[in-house]
């Protein structure tokens, strides 16, 4: 292996010493976890196994690299951990009793879709497997590296949102491509911010293929699905799936970059149907595109577009004419008939023409000494003595330029202001005096994470937030709970909102420190999952002769007499008790 070490197995760069990667900062001490590949495992005898990604129930990612081309790669490696387990000593995996019908049929699922895939490989905007092969009872897919951001990061790096005029540019090429793999019969049920990638070139990859199984719920694996983004009948095993389903994904990718807002998770939806269009939460969303953004994330499948090439004539097509014109409004349509014009006509035309300019003239002058004469009047008024001041007049006259004269009572007396000074307001002045910016509809924040909504630039411009913290019975940590503008009330810009955020839950379980495969956890690794949960606690030390150090044996609250799977009162500071282990082999105190 000593060959390998002259590359950082987190990026796979050439580094001049083992330790920490200066490009990266990835410390060659490290290892990936027991149940998976280590790092510097050589497959194929070609590829090197770098660091792990990331992993979901059908496989694991892998940074790695191909020592035959000399280049970085991904390396997808077959392995759902429901069904299955490795060996700390042994790169070899091994099927549970009992599952081995589920795996190989996942397995040669897996090996189908990514065959598929593969055939593909000539489009641009699809990241596609390179090569596959057999190894350790599992299957092994090789991708070329994409050394892109996420669409989630790019989001990230331009304030949150993107205009309709980004996404318009960004976004047809990728359609293209999905459109493609629909008639080459593969459906992604899994695209979203996560597993969109931008070029530095400014273009769209599409990542992230998966078995079906990973993308419903009710199946042998755990199922992968995003919040926002996965179809409704993603969440039911027994509704079809098909085109129409990444359809809505896109839908929802496309109102999450143009709103700043997380889509409604759809099975909260059911029932109750809230989510407001995209037009309404950013008035720059073109009418038409806000229409179709919503007719594709229907949560009725039937009723939903049901095509990417449908979605995308939808999407871009021009609105017509009399779309254009407002509700009620009526239009006449010349019909011009080109014909020639004879000299005669051409000077009735002029002499037509000049005799309009004439009458424009006088009425225009007759206005301007109308004006003239009213002027002088208003001076005159002023300066003779003995009448009022001001143009303030009691009763109810009716001219457009009187006020209503109001009786200041003793509490308030009224300012004492210079004649000069009350003079009629100008045109500047009560235009000052209007809200200013465009009037937009308050949305439904309760629900969404308060640091998504407040990082939004739409709501920068237009809502200025005051925020209360406090426990909830129902809401997690970080999402608002309470609005004091209510829901669809229109408003102008900059307006001030109350808004109530979770601490958290009042009332929480009480975690397990077992983990997934029965071991007990570290006392790192359960105070991790604790401050997550904003329980308060208190380590005590006890001694054992047959556990290592450091372990969580045991956990109690005192004041609710729950252990693991009780119940502990967050708001009110109870506090958990934790043993943790202090390995003494003779199982003495002292």
């Amino acid at each position: 292996m000593s060959e390998h070490k002259t590359l950082c197995m987190g990026c796979m760069e050439p580094i001049d010493e083992v330790g920490v990667c200066p490009f990266c900062g990835y410390d060659d001490g490290a290892q990936n976890p027991p149940s998976y590949l280590p790092t510097k495992t050589v497959l194929d005898g070609k590829y090197i196994v770098g660091k792990l990604i990331s992993a979901n129930g059908e496989s694991a990612l892998y940074m790695g690299f191909d020592r035959a081309g000399e280049e970085k790669v991904f390396i997808r490696e077959y392995m759902p951990d429901a069904l299955c387990m490795r060996d700390r000593n042994s790169p070899e995996i091994t099927v549970n009793p009992g599952a081995v019908v589920q795996y190989k049929n996942y397995m040669s699922e897996f090996i189908e879709l990514n065959k598929a895939v593969m055939r593909l490989r000539t489009m641009q905007h699809i990241v596609a497997p390179t090569d596959m092969f057999s190894q350790n009872n599992t299957a092994y897919v090789i991708m070329p590296y994409a050394g892109s951001e996420t669409l989630k990061q790019y989001l990230a790096d331009n304030a949150g949102e993107l205009t309709w005029e980004q996404v318009k540019k960004l976004f047809p090429p990728l359609l293209t491509t999905l459109a493609c793999i629909h008639n080459a019969g593969i459906l992604h049920r899994g695209i979203s911010l996560e597993n969109i990638l931008v070029t530095d070139r400014g273009e769209l990859l599409l990542t992230g293929f998966s078995i079906s199984a990973i993308r419903t719920v009710n199946t042998d694996l755990a199922p992968e699905l995003y919040t926002g983004y996965s179809a409704p009948e993603q969440y039911a095993s027994s509704e079809w799936i098909g085109t129409w389903t990444d359809v809505y994904a896109v839908a929802a990718v496309m109102y999450r970059l143009l709103t700043g807002c997380m889509p409604t998770e759809p099975m909260a939806r059911v029932g109750n149907d809230d989510l407001l269009e995209p037009a309404k939460i950013n008035q720059n969303v073109p009418a038409n595109v806000s229409k179709v953004i919503m007719q594709a994330m229907r949560l009725n499948c039937n009723q939903r577009i049901q095509t990417v090439t449908d979605f995308v004539t939808k999407l871009f097509e021009q609105p017509s004419y009399m779309q254009k014109l407002p509700n009620g409004a009526t239009q006449t349509i010349p019909i011009n008939v080109p014909r020639r014009r004879t000299s005669q006509q051409k000077n009735a035309k002029k002499n037509k023409t000049s005799v309009i300019a004439n009458i424009f003239m006088i009425i225009g002058a007759s206005v301007l000494i109308g004006i003239v004469i009213a002027a002088f009047a208003l001076l005159a008024r002023m300066l003779i003595p003995g009448q009022p001041d001001s143009p303030v007049t009691s009763g109810t006259g009716s001219s457009a330029n009187s006020f209503v004269q109001t009786t200041p009572t003793s509490e308030n007396p009224p300012a004492t202001l210079p004649p000069q000074s009350q003079t009629l307001p100008s045109s500047s002045e009560t235009a000052a005096s209007k809200p200013q910016g465009s009037m937009f509809v308050m949305p439904k924040l309760v629900g969404q994470r308060y640091d998504s909504v407040a990082e939004s630039s739409t709501w920068k411009e237009r809502l200025e937030f005051e925020v209360t913290y406090d426990y909830s019975d129902d809401y997690e940590s970080g999402i608002i709970y309470e609005q004091d503008i209510e829901e669809g009330t229109t408003l102008y810009p900059v307006q001030k909102v109350k808004l109530s955020v979770s601490k958290g839950l009042k009332i929480v379980e009480i975690p397990d420190f077992m983990n997934e495969l029965g071991f007990r956890m570290t006392k790192e690794e359960y105070i991790a999952i604790l401050d997550g949960l904003n329980i308060k606690y208190e380590c005590r030390n006890v001694e054992t002769p047959t556990e290592q150090s450091g372990l969580v044996m045991g956990v109690y609250c005192r004041e609710t007499g729950g252990e693991v799977g009780g119940e502990i009162n967050v708001a009110e500071g109870n506090t958990l008790y934790v043993d943790i282990s202090v390995f003494n082999p003779t199982g003495l105190a002292g």
